[in-house]
């Protein structure tokens, strides 16, 4: 046991110290699952010949899965503590079914192993991974737990229950994986147990399961109240599970740092109390992260990048401005009175650039999920504060020409165009680089006066073209066919925003009438 937890504690060290590649880990986690398996479903009273069929069974069986999930989705990015979770899972489900069984065995009544079927947890594993993972884990985890759980059925189960059972297990994990993948509330994970209840019971029903002798049901005659028992049976399995789902999400969400759809849309909300603050203290920050949410929305759809996460990274990418709100030219009503001339272009600079480490700082305060930690760190790569590094350079040049001439005695030091950097890194993922993209474009057509639809494209060309060139794009799997697609959802987006109004006449005095007083227009038409 020593020897283990060693072993997993130098697996979690990063850099340099990791003795196993990724792919190892998993493999390691998938092999260890495995075994736990095989001890769950090899009982002391089995024979020698039986435990090694089961044990090859489970072998062959997870060799195969392997095999098909290298093929089906080697676009999943997996790490060891999603690995581990989706084969807790698998063990958890597996061992509720053995559980079942022995329960059924312990029952004063008799209960057979059709009727069995319709109060087995199909949905657990294959909801959960689905909710949490995406709807691909969630398919691969339903054909798991369907494959492995014939490897626990009793040595006195026929033959045709077992095969009734890998296709009721199959087919009610694939409709619970299809249904929990995007739901957007809680409650929509009752509808997918009610979805799923209802699919047991006709499958059930279709197999003729309830007497284990085929079509025993139709043969027999139809019995209303066995029926309603045994479908009150289906539906109140699926709910519960629906239900256990639902409340032990968030649970498995802060063990294993992982945020589901539903969160998202939580954070999403704006009464959040980061937004509600920033929305007191540093309202034009406010509603220039509104503008980026919407032109990341438009960006993330247009390129089939998550919609969700590309907004929520754009409504928090700016936090870190609450801790110095008035240096910042949004939350300045008049650029006049800014307390940056005041300031040294260095002092000036440092200010801007530290609103990255407070938005992380903030962030991790109010434990907001590590990908919009990461867009609040990228979102300005390692550009440079250029107006003041412009300024600082003149300010330079100037110095120099005066010692030069003699007017002054020292020497001015050259500017250090590092001071005037974010540290970075660039954008890392795609919803990332799109709120990068999306908070430079806002910034820059918003200072344009009176803009046409040719200076909005010009400048969002600019933009693209210069980031590009910088290499701020190169590390988060934007291609040039998404950036062309990005512009011109921005484009449109921007039209919309900017839709020039009607400019209504004032309205003039009846000269024929002594009440020089203008007539009242409708408010509902100017508005």
């Amino acid at each position: 046991m020593a020897k283990m937890i060693s072993l997993m504690s130098r697996l979690r060290r990063g850099g340099g110290t990791t003795i196993l590649s990724g792919r190892q880990k998993m493999l390691l986690v998938a092999v260890l699952g495995v075994l736990l398996l095989c001890y769950l479903v090899v009982g002391p009273g089995q024979t020698v010949g039986e435990a090694a069929y089961r044990m090859t069974w489970l072998v062959l069986s997870g060799v195969a899965l392997t095999i098909f999930y290298s093929v089906d989705h080697t676009r999943q990015e997996l790490n060891l503590g999603r690995s581990a979770l989706v084969m807790m899972l698998i063990c958890a489900q597996i061992a509720l079914i053995h559980a079942i069984n022995d329960i059924r065995m312990m029952l004063p009544w008799s209960v057979t192993y059709g009727q069995m079927l319709l109060a087995l947890p199909y949905a657990l594993a294959p909801g959960i991974t689905s909710a949490m993972l995406g709807r691909r884990l969630g398919v691969f985890t339903a054909l798991c737990t369907s494959l492995f759980g014939l490897a626990l059925m009793p040595a006195d189960c026929p033959r045709v229950i077992m095969q009734d059972f890998f296709v009721i297990s199959l087919l009610a994990g694939l409709v619970s994986a299809l249904l929990c993948s995007r739901v957007h509330k809680r409650e929509h994970i009752l509808y997918a147990g009610f979805a799923t209840g209802a699919v047991i019971l006709v499958s059930t029903v279709a197999l003729g399961c309830f007497q284990d002798s085929g079509l025993a049901t139709l043969r027999n005659g139809f019995n209303l109240i066995s029926f309603l028992a045994e479908a009150l049976v289906a539906f109140g399995v699926s709910f519960l599970v629906s239900v256990f789902i639902g409340g032990f999400m968030p649970f498995l969400e802060k063990i294993f740092n992982i945020s589901t759809h539903i969160t998202w849309l939580e954070w999403a909300d704006m009464n959040h109390p980061v937004l509600k603050k920033l929305q007191m203290t540093a309202p034009g920050t406010f509603h220039h992260s509104l503008y980026v949410q919407r032109l990341a929305e438009a960006a993330a759809e247009a390129i089939g990048a998550d919609v969700t996460r590309a907004g929520v990274c754009g409504l928090y990418h700016d936090i870190g401005k609450l801790k110095n709100p008035q240096y910042f030219t949004e939350n300045i009503s008049n650029q006049a009175l800014s307390p940056h001339h005041e300031l040294t272009p260095e002092v000036s600079a440092r200010i801007i650039i530290q609103h990255v480490q407070d938005g992380v700082d903030i962030a991790r305060d109010y434990k907001l999920n590590s990908r919009i930690i990461a867009a609040i760190r990228e979102h300005h790569g390692k550009l440079s504060t250029y107006f003041f590094y412009r300024k600082a350079m003149d300010r330079y040049k100037e110095e120099k020409a005066k010692f030069d001439a003699g007017s002054i005695d020292t020497c001015p030091e050259k500017v250090d165009k590092e001071d005037f950097s974010y540290k970075g890194p660039v954008p890392q993922t795609r919803e990332s680089g799109i709120v990068s993209m999306a908070d430079a474009v806002e910034s820059a057509t918003r200072s344009l006066v009176n803009p046409t639809e040719q200076d909005i494209r010009d400048m969002v060309e600019t933009i693209f073209r210069d980031r590009i060139l910088d290499g701020h794009l190169q590390d988060c799997q934007i291609t040039l066919g998404d950036i062309e697609k990005m512009k011109e959802a921005f484009l449109t987006t921007l039209r919309t925003m900017n839709h020039n109004r009607i400019a209504y006449p004032k309205p003039e005095s009846d000269p024929i009438s002594k009440d020089s007083t203008p007539k009242s227009t409708d408010s509902s038409v100017a508005s």
